[in-house]
């Protein structure tokens, strides 16, 4: 049912708050794939795809050594049949450069019927992103 699906990635989004990664790998396959759509993912180094659960916890630490989140807030949530497609306000500044980013995202979520996250799609503004690292 899609509104579990909402609800594990509402679950996925508060342990994200927390930065309990052992929560998030609770709820994604041995093969979850995660990764952005466009971009360079050899100069921004939470862009780099992830293929695994083993390799998830390498996203985490990509992120927070790379940047300070200072707002993350989910908006929107729309669900169809394995899919949840969030709309996320995104803040953070690049811990080498100072520079802060802003940005409405969608992060496009696929889970099996056992309501864990198979692949994970982030759609973002990803010029600002190469303009902020640099």
């Amino acid at each position: 049912m899609s509104v579990e699906k909402v609800a594990t990635i509402q679950g996925i989004y508060q342990a994200f708050g927390k930065q309990d990664v052992a929560a998030i790998l609770a709820h994604v396959t041995p093969e979850t794939a995660w990764d952005f759509n466009g971009g360079r993912p050899e100069q921004v180094a939470w862009h780099r795809p992830i293929k695994g659960r083993e390799q998830l916890p390498r996203f985490f630490e990509a992120l927070g050594s790379s940047v300070e989140v200072s707002v993350f807030q989910p908006k929107e949530f729309i669900h169809c049949g394995p899919h949840v497609v969030v709309e996320v306000h995104i803040e953070y500044t690049v811990r080498a450069t100072g520079r802060k980013v802003a940005m409405e995202q969608l992060q496009w979520w696929t889970l099996n019927d056992a309501n864990q996250v198979t692949r994970l799609r982030h759609f973002e503004d990803t010029a600002q992103v190469l303009s902020a690292i640099k």
